[in-house]
């Protein structure tokens, strides 16, 4: 969108990348309808990023109108991007059900999000069986959303006539009366305000070319041709259901014949999907009544603009070719190496460009079914046989990496380049929102690639990295589970720096243990590069919130985070200030350590054992005394054995050889009132004689083994088992 286009729709109060955004989850979502299960957690996430993205946009603007055209769509008489790909999708999927207005209003609900996904993934047929677009909207109970339709009806109607007074369809005007009165635009009727029915096809074509002589340079499509595809639908729509057949087929031919190149690929496009009652198309005989000339000139130009028409369509038009002389008609030129005419027609496709990015199994189905010599007797099993060879992702990956070749090869123009590049984030999105992790990767490999300029790699990773990019991964946690959790992992690598805020985001709300230690050890993993947007929130006030910051900067074992930690030592939570104590004393700060020391003297029963549990991580010589004092002093009663119990395992832990005569002792002593505690107290001893080295202390447990008691057993048993240990290593 250049800069007054962007001016003109800003200046209306609208917020035009809400605007998009919302445009491109609305398309996003209709596809997931159509692609998963209903309920699948894929479409309830899409539901939800519509109606949020919808809400942030009707909170400001009250009511939002969106013009449908053929393939763009339009806000007032702007233009929104009509290059971007999302749009176009959205654009033709709403004109092709008859949306001429899409209205949007406030209080949009699931429910009626739904009713919409299910409209637009009906066929045309199936909208006009029942009662046609604004019947199934009214149905479907749709108000948020309203709809305009497109009337038909209106094509037919001179510059004087309304609506109401114009010939409608069934009425005694003929279809190719309706249609010269719609390409006439009231220029050439009769009298009595019809057209004239013997206007030369041909006159009516060179009418029509000169209308649109630059057609073929600046690429402009015909509304006009548009319209008359239309009301030919609407004509076979009426006589398939009458079980009638009167179309004027060689007056449409010799109109055809004489249009030019451009415009005639436009009239074939637009009605290669209108089918008569036996199911066949109706342009086979169409084209059946086309001159040979004209078939084979069709079928280069086809082949020279092949993006806008399927290979499949193509190959029907070769074989149509060689049996059009079984069409009559008054208009038919006969060309004077007509036998000849399939073989001339075959060379057309002799190049494989058409092939290039096409999946080779496809391509060799498709090969083998065109070079047939008369289409298969089953059309559906032929059909399926060529659908099972080819998936929607598949489509997808190819676009991608031909995109991605065009980017990489150069040569385009600054325009042409930013399209690609535009329709390369779309795909990004695209993949995102089927759960494809794999291409996300090849992707955001490729924007790193050496064949970029610096600029597009730059250009590139900004698009990849945006902020509702990166929540939709995190949010794949949730939709695809613990099977993603690999394929999430590396992305997250890849991507680093610019996923510090929304992990930090998503850790602070994340409900799941699961899920926050998989966003804690990404962090962790990032090293000390989330060191400073950690310290920006080290004010907030949900003590579990800090609890988990403080682990993830105690993992980097930095001295250079214990001024960051050191204020929380006073937080009013006690799980904070015992975090924030246990960090700094595990990196041996020396006022965390007096601290410690302090609180070993408390009368608190939680300060003194939270201490005791500290003090294992310190070098404080002082520390260590304390722990012996305790242990050695005192009788052994209930209370009194759960504190020595902790100071041994904290003795235990810090492995210092003082330690050792004074287990020696307790495991020599004897208790006549609690000898039942006493053993316990002495069984944690050999636990905690389990972490110092083996040559340290086999003497002491060899020498307590010798004994006939339950602990003797143990030590020999745990001797065993640390011989064995040490042996296998």
């Amino acid at each position: 969108m250049d800069a007054n286009q962007r001016s003109d729709i800003q200046s209306s109060g609208i917020d035009i990348r809400a605007l998009a955004s919302l445009i491109t989850e609305l398309n996003i979502s209709r596809r997931n309808f159509k692609s998963y299960p209903k309920g699948h957690p894929v479409i309830e996430g899409a539901f939800q990023r519509v109606i949020s993205r919808y809400n942030k946009l009707l909170d400001v603007q009250g009511e939002v109108t969106i013009g449908v055209a053929k393939d763009a769509l339009m806000f007032g008489t702007t233009i929104l991007e009509k290059s971007n790909l999302v749009y176009r999708d959205f654009a033709r999927v709403l004109f092709e059900h008859g949306i001429a207005v899409l209205t949007l209003r406030r209080g949009l609900t699931t429910n009626e999000l739904e009713h919409f996904n299910v409209i637009l993934g009906l066929k045309r047929e199936e909208i006009n069986r029942q009662g046609g677009i604004e019947a199934l909207w009214e149905k479907g109970q749709i108000s948020s959303l309203a709809i305009t339709a497109i009337r038909y009806d209106l094509f037919s109607a001179s510059g004087n006539e309304t609506a109401e007074e114009g010939p409608q369809p069934g009425t005694d005007e003929g279809i190719w009366e309706r249609i010269t009165r719609a390409l006439m635009a009231g220029n050439s009727v009769r009298q009595d305000g019809r057209a004239d029915p013997d206007i030369d096809p041909e006159l009516l074509a060179s009418m029509l070319n000169n209308k649109y002589e630059h057609a073929a340079a600046n690429n402009r499509e015909s509304d006009d041709l548009q319209a008359v595809a239309d009301l030919i639908r609407q004509e076979n729509n009426r006589q398939t259901s009458q079980a009638t057949l009167d179309m004027p087929y060689n007056k449409l031919a010799a109109f055809v014949n004489k249009l030019n190149p451009n415009l005639r690929r436009q009239f074939l496009s637009s009605t290669f999907d209108i089918k008569k009652l036996d199911g066949t198309s109706l342009t086979e005989d169409l084209v059946g009544n086309m001159s040979a000339d004209t078939i084979l000139e069709t079928l280069e130009d086809l082949n020279q603009h092949q993006v806008n028409v399927p290979p499949v369509i193509m190959g029907l038009l070769q074989k149509l070719s060689a049996h059009a002389g079984n069409h009559p008609s008054g208009n038919r030129m006969t060309h004077p190496h007509e036998n000849d005419m399939q073989e001339r027609m075959r060379s057309v496709f002799k190049e494989h460009a058409s092939e290039e990015f096409t999946p080779d199994d496809y391509q060799q189905k498709l090969n083998a079914l065109i070079a047939q010599e008369q289409m298969p007797q089953s059309v559906p099993d032929a059909i399926d046989d060529l659908l099972a060879s080819v998936e929607s992702n598949v489509v997808e990956e190819r676009i991608s990496d031909i995109i991605m070749n065009l980017v990489t090869t150069g040569g385009e123009s600054p325009e042409e380049r930013e399209f690609f590049l535009q329709n390369l984030s779309d795909m990004f999105g695209y993949f995102l929102q089927t759960g494809d992790y794999g291409q996300l990767v090849k992707m955001i490999d490729q924007s790193t690639d050496s064949a970029f300029p610096i600029d597009i790699q730059y250009y590139l990773r900004e698009n990849y990295v945006r902020r509702e990019f990166l929540d939709e991964i995190l949010n794949g946690l949730t939709i695809w589970g613990k099977p993603r959790y690999h394929d999430i992992k590396l992305l997250i690598t890849k991507i680093r720096s610019p996923f510090i805020e929304v992990l930090l985001d998503h850790l602070a709300t994340e409900d799941n243990m699961s899920l926050r230690r998989f966003m804690m050890d990404r962090l962790i993993e990032m090293g000390p590069v989330t060191r400073v947007p950690i310290a920006i929130r080290l004010d907030d006030e949900r003590w579990f919130v800090l609890r988990n910051l403080i682990v993830i900067l105690r993992a980097h074992s930095d001295t250079a985070i214990i001024p960051l930690i050191r204020p929380l030592t006073n937080h009013s939570n006690s799980r904070v200030r015992q975090e924030a104590l246990s960090t700094l004393v595990m990196l041996h700060d020396a006022a965390a350590e007096k601290q410690v020391l302090r609180d070993l003297d408390s009368e608190d029963r939680e300060t003194l054992y939270a201490a005791i549990t500290l003090s294992e991580k310190s070098r404080l010589p002082d520390i260590h005394k304390k722990l012996l004092a305790m242990l050695s002093n005192g009788g052994l009663t209930q209370l009194e054995y759960e504190l020595k119990s902790t100071v041994v395992k904290s003795l235990g832990e810090l492995q210092r050889s003082e330690t050792l005569p004074e287990f020696a002792k307790i495991l020599g002593s004897t208790s006549l009132f609690h000898n039942k505690l006493l053993t316990r107290l002495k069984l944690d001893i050999l636990r905690a004689l389990g972490r110092y080295p083996l040559q340290t202390v086999a003497p002491l447990l060899q020498r307590i083994s010798a004994g006939k008691d339950e602990v003797a057993r143990q030590a020999e048993e745990f001797l065993k088992n640390v011989k064995a240990t040490t042996h296998e290593r």
